[in-house]
């Protein structure tokens, strides 16, 4: 089985061709990705910041909440939901 690693450099190229192919206005790349990644994460799914802190490798959660845009008050939200 042969295994291809794709760079960053690759995935970016790649969603940048995507994005112009559909019109999409703005400007996406691997980044783009990994915080909609996370914002799904937490707010459809619940996921929490320090789950989340470790998969992005933050050093903790507070800095994976501003990461993502998230306020206390959209967290208590979420949490409000899931009970």
């Amino acid at each position: 089985m042969l295994k291809v690693s794709l760079t960053i450099q690759a995935v970016n190229a790649l969603i940048k061709k995507w994005t112009k192919t559909i019109n999409l206005p703005g400007n996406y790349g691997a980044h783009t990705l990994r915080k909609t990644f996370g914002y799904i994460q937490r707010t459809e799914y619940g996921v929490g910041c320090e789950i989340l802190a470790k998969r992005f490798n933050h050093s903790n959660p507070a800095i994976t909440m501003r990461y993502l845009g998230l306020t206390s008050k959209e967290v208590k939200h979420v949490l409000m939901n899931d009970i």
